[in-house]
């Protein structure tokens, strides 16, 4: 089924909304090139993934099924707008192409309001921990690709977020090269999928939804014996994302021959590999599906009714004609999607596991495989007090903080410390607040929440970088854990200015380079905010210890910059990259 271009409309925020995977690129290029053959495509920077966020509440949150108490948008039959209302909306990866065409041709439509939507790309993990209320970047509306992270939303932010009705879903299937599937002698259950010497391959369940329905809908069929030995075997060759496990498959198939995603990403992945095609297979057991719903953030009524709006548009023929060319299927439309050649079982919708038993899974996902123990540092020098819209750079950390705990396992080890200048005494530019504790001992929790609102009373002084680097990775050293991986995160907005003078960075990296020990891995990550930052020192730094530098020149970003960095890097044996 194709669906023609959407009308042209005039240049403005719907052209920087593009996503920056190469995939979802190139569908929506597909899609409207003809009608766009002129004019070339833009892409926005790339959407930095990550934590941010913070305690908000059910007045701010107004996600429902039904419209609010609002005065509708005015929108005459000719579609003359005087001025247009934006409404930015976070989008799944796998919807935000479909979802920037839905919002084009409902734009196109003379009796829409007067609406200019934006519509911006974010993994599930940015999303949950980037909703926070007082964060400056914060959306009208959201798509998520699963309820479980509206849930997860409401329990690591304090959110009431209302899980509104999916207008579109896709089933989970396992992507497969051809030649292993025509291998299988039937349609096959998970455990031989899972158990096999050559197991298939998983996406992080703790951050991705095609590893966490993976998991969720496997665990249960596992003897607790059988799960002792399969999950570590799933863990040691886990990635970061289906995006990655694509292009594995891509450019090395017997890396990446088979794994878990969505039946739309597999009919984009086929589509723009024509050489290169999987297949799919259903376990017999059947599969969950990626469940897609808008969720209202705004408390602005025009926003809010803009969203409304749009609702209602996504549970048209219309809307499921353009779901269908993306290899989506609508929840109020039937329709019949072609399914590759050579594939093993029907593909059809299946529930949404319960919420219980998906923390139950990852709990033990977490249980069997490397846990962390982190010594988080934050700078809390005055330039942090500098205004980022309505907020600061110090209360963005503050919310930032704040929902990390609750995002990160409870197995984590954690500890805080701050820095400026002489923050511990002359001398001595960094402070404790809390030492490492396990997240699972409720004191400990407890007294990091209460810490990590305290940044804003810290803030003073200089930059006393370098000598605040060492100290924490040689705190690390002394106590390292073989047990997990171990890891410094330290965020800053500046550059080393210690009045002491201390370390200078060539001091640095000589007694990182003599004091590591490849058996025992310290990972030194990184977190550059603002202007400011002195990023190719910090990078150097983090590269010469197993990690790397993540960077937001713009410190409104700076919450999806920490969640990138606490989630989004692969382990390996122990070191992190």
């Amino acid at each position: 089924m194709t669906n023609p271009p959407p009308p042209l409309r005039p240049s403005g925020s719907y052209e920087q909304s593009l996503t920056e995977t190469r995939a979802a690129r190139k569908a929506l290029e597909a899609r409207i090139a003809k009608a766009r053959r002129r004019r070339r495509l833009g892409a926005i920077a790339a959407v930095l993934a990550v934590v941010g966020g913070g305690a908000g509440g059910a007045a701010w949150w107004l996600g429902r099924d039904t419209a609010p108490e609002v005065t509708p948008i005015a929108a005459g039959p000719t579609k003359k707008c005087a001025t247009q209302t934006p409404v930015t909306l976070w989008s799944a990866p796998s919807m935000q192409p479909a979802a920037v065409a839905l919002v084009k041709a409902f734009q196109a439509d003379p009796s829409s309001p007067c609406v200019d939507y934006q519509v911006i790309s974010r993994k599930p993990i940015e999303a949950m921990i980037g909703l926070g209320k007082g964060q400056p970047n914060r959306p009208d509306g959201w798509i998520p690709d699963s309820p479980l992270w509206v849930q997860k939303v409401n329990q690591a932010a304090g959110l009431n977020a209302k899980i509104a009705t999916p207008f579109a879903e896709s089933p989970l299937v396992v992507a497969m090269d051809p030649a292993e599937a025509s291998k299988l002698d039937a349609q096959p259950a998970w455990l031989e999928l899972v158990a096999s010497d050559s197991p298939i391959r998983m996406s992080d369940p703790r951050s991705t939804t095609a590893g966490m329905l993976t998991l969720s809908t496997t665990l249960p069929l596992l003897s607790p014996e059988q799960g002792r030995v399969i999950i570590p075997k799933l863990a040691q060759q886990m990635a970061p994302s289906d995006d990655q496990l694509f292009a594995t498959y891509t450019s090395e198939p017997a890396k990446a021959s088979a794994f878990p995603t969505s039946e739309a990403a597999l009919a984009e992945h086929n589509r723009v590999n024509a050489q290169k095609k999987m297949v799919a297979v259903i376990p017999a057991e059947g599969t969950p599906s990626f469940e897609y719903s808008l969720i209202n953030v705004s408390t602005n009524p025009a926003k809010a009714q803009g969203i409304e709006a749009l609702r209602a548009f996504l549970r048209s023929a219309e809307a499921a004609k353009t779901l269908a060319s993306f290899g989506l299927r609508s929840t109020a439309v039937p329709v019949t999607l072609p399914t590759p050649p050579g594939s093993i079982g029907e593909i059809k919708p299946g529930a949404t596991p319960p919420a219980a038993q998906v923390a139950a899974a990852i709990d033990v996902w977490q249980a069997a495989t490397t846990s962390f123990q982190l010594l988080s540092v934050f700078d809390v020098s005055g330039s942090m007090n500098e205004k980022v819209g309505n907020t600061t750079r110090v209360k963005i950390t503050q919310e930032a903080a704040g929902i990390a705990l609750n995002a990160l396992p409870r197995s984590t080890k954690l500890g805080l410390w701050v820095f400026s200048s002489d923050k511990g005494g002359t001398g001595r530019d960094y402070k404790e607040l809390v030492p490492i504790g396990e997240l699972s001992n409720d004191g400990h929790r407890a007294r990091m929440a209460t810490a990590a609102t305290s940044l804003s009373k810290e803030v003073d002084g200089w930059t006393g970088l370098y000598d605040t680097i060492w100290a924490a990775y040689s705190k690390l050293k002394e106590n390292y854990d073989p047990q997990r991986v171990n890891a410094v995160v330290i965020l800053t907005d500046g550059k080393n200015e210690d009045p002491n003078g201390g370390l200078s960075l060539q001091q640095l990296l000589d007694r990182i380079k003599k004091a590591t020990d490849p058996k025992k891995p310290i990972a030194i990550t990184t977190i550059g905010i603002g202007p400011g930052v002195d990023a190719d020192s910090l990078r150097k730094i983090s590269r010469s210890s197993f990690s790397d530098f993540y960077g937001a020149e713009n410190p409104a970003d700076m919450t999806t910059v920490l969640a990138r960095a606490l989630f989004d890097h692969e382990c390996k044996d122990g070191v992190c990259a």
